[in-house]
């Protein structure tokens, strides 16, 4: 205990793999709501907006390597019967 997670707001993202390891799925997602929110609001300059869209890439692609890691596990624990969304 007593490791604090990362910050992700003070860190350069530019690829999935500059995502340290203790990172909580939803401060990744709420760092790529960020981005997209700064990115509609159409307030940044053509240099920053592709600053944020290529960390926006790089934390969607995290956040989807995290969410099919998990599935896996599902997967594994359940003998194969986890179900896709919107499946029922």
């Amino acid at each position: 205990m007593g490791d604090a997670a990362p910050d992700l707001a003070s860190l350069e993202i530019t690829e999935p793999g500059d995502i340290p390891k203790g990172v909580a799925f939803e401060d990744a997602m709420a760092e790529l709501e960020d981005c997209v929110d700064q990115l509609e609001s159409g307030d940044v300059g053509l240099d920053e907006a592709l600053r944020l869209f290529r960390r926006g890439a790089a934390l969607q692609a995290w956040c989807e390597a995290r969410l099919e890691a998990i599935r896996a596990q599902v997967e594994e624990l359940t003998g194969g019967d986890a179900e896709e969304p919107g499946d029922s």
